[in-house]
């Protein structure tokens, strides 16, 4: 008489710590592709400001009008705000990231939970199944010893 196969009764638990987890790794992994893509328009808008800063400086030595240098200085202060709230937005980006990096290592902990589990109940099964076995051989032995008289 065997016990039967190893049957894991957390299994369906266990698969499904399994998709959570692949769910959040694909989750994840979209997070910091958009808070690259914020940075690289951050990145852009600080340059182009940069930039816009310097053509003035260029037209103030060469003599431009006081009135095309207060144009210019209204667009710096419009590049100023959007630069704020593109910073605004990377910040938001950068939550959003680190809130799927906590959910997955949570994720990850609670399935390496189950996985030991599965394991030491495995390694429990195998001990069962072996004790059996040797049970089984005894009685093999003790009716072999038993019928060898006769």
């Amino acid at each position: 008489m065997t016990v039967g196969k190893f049957v894991f009764r957390m299994q369906s638990l266990l698969n499904l710590k399994t998709q959570v987890e692949k769910s959040l790794k694909n989750e994840l992994g979209r997070a910091i592709q958009e808070m690259e893509r914020q940075k690289r328009i951050l990145k852009e808008l600080i340059e182009g400001r940069e930039e816009y800063i310097f053509n003035i400086n260029q037209m103030y030595e060469k003599g431009a009008s006081v009135g095309k240098l207060r144009e210019y200085s209204t667009y710096i202060s419009y590049l100023n705000d959007r630069v704020r709230l593109q910073q605004d937005n990377v910040i938001k980006a950068q939550n959003n990231v680190d809130k799927y990096r906590e959910k997955l290592i949570k994720a990850m902990q609670e399935k390496k939970m189950l996985d030991k589990l599965k394991e030491k109940k495995y390694e429990e099964y195998m001990k069962e199944q072996q004790r059996e076995e040797q049970r089984l051989n005894d009685e093999i032995v003790s009716f072999n010893i038993g019928h060898a008289g006769i």
